[in-house]
């Protein structure tokens, strides 16, 4: 798997775990840029051409979830890391959000252990995040 369809496997898994709570957050947001470069190892031109609207518009979850199955299972563990972090940033988990997170470890085939362990690194990972209300100044 080259750099851009990791890139894009991320964010558009980053993506529908932000978009299934509330409407997502500058942290939130900032937070899914932060794992794609510091834990994913992605260059900025792989993420910036993964965001793209011309490169986003024709995926769909399914393409997603598809990507995010042949990922190896170090890279999977880290993107379901980093999809969790997303949601416990937010402090609670909406339906929609547990849904996915749902799919997209079946789709990397993971244990219910392997899904746990992703789930306390996210939330470790989580706990270091500033709320939203620190982002204003607040």
């Amino acid at each position: 798997m080259n750099d851009l369809d990791l890139a894009t496997t991320w964010f558009l898994s980053a993506r529908a775990m932000a978009c299934g709570g509330d409407e997502p957050s500058a942290s939130e947001e900032a937070a899914a840029g932060l794992f794609a470069r510091a834990i994913l190892g992605l260059d900025e031109d792989a993420c910036i051409e993964a965001k793209s609207s011309e490169h986003m518009h024709a995926m769909t979850l399914i393409d997603c979830m598809s990507l995010a199955g042949s990922l190896p299972r170090g890279t999977a563990d880290q993107v379901m890391t980093g999809v969790m972090m997303i949601a416990y940033a937010a402090a609670s988990m909406q339906p929609l959000q547990v849904r996915w997170a749902s799919m997209l470890a079946s789709a990397m085939d993971m244990t219910e252990e392997r899904f746990q362990r992703c789930c306390v690194n996210a939330r470790v990972v989580a706990s270091m995040l500033p709320h939203e209300e620190e982002l204003d100044g607040a």
